[in-house]
């Protein structure tokens, strides 16, 4: 073979050697997100309460408390949690500006629960009893104001009282 033909070869042959090193171009590295977190997302932190399917006002109760007494305002839930655990566990449930936090209690003043009616308005209470801990929900809700133009007449019987203050219908405090 001549000159010319071996580095006619030699250059072909070289450009096939490119053609089939055709490797595919890195992926993206993996981002820190993508990394697998250290406890299981279907684990609880450490004292983290969880929601359990008894609801008040909207408010799930966390699990390990029982509803003591529930009247139209108010209802008053205890269980064996500590209050810290508990006033966190009430802060992810409520929307509220400001929080009064105590040695004897913590309380959240016109507080909105997320899950419930939004035009409700609650005073929620975390008081320590004991090896107990009590949550109070008192709904703070103000009443609606009366209709305008109304009589004193009219405006006692909305309110189920007569004139002189007296209940009108004595059956319906029973």
């Amino acid at each position: 073979m001549g000159k010319r033909a071996r580095l006619l070869l030699g250059s072909c042959s070289l450009a096939l050697a490119c053609a089939c090193d055709k490797r595919p171009a890195p992926g993206p590295a993996p981002s820190a997100a993508a990394t697998a977190p250290s406890v299981p997302l279907d684990h609880l932190a450490p004292d983290e309460l969880a929601p359990s399917q008894v609801e008040v006002y909207g408010f799930a109760i966390p699990r390990g408390m029982e509803v003591e007494s529930r009247l139209t305002d108010r209802t008053y839930v205890r269980g064996h949690v500590s209050p810290e655990a508990l006033a966190n566990y009430v802060r992810e449930q409520v929307s509220v500006s400001h929080v009064e936090i105590g040695a004897a209690r913590t309380v959240f003043p016109m507080a909105r629960i997320k899950r419930g009616v939004p035009d409700r308005v609650y005073t929620i209470e975390v008081l320590p009893d004991g090896s107990y801990t009590r949550l109070v929900l008192k709904d703070t809700t103000p009443p609606p104001p009366p209709p305008p133009n109304l009589t004193d007449a009219e405006r006692w019987r909305a309110a189920g009282l007569g004139p002189d203050g007296r209940p009108l219908d004595l059956k319906s405090l029973e």
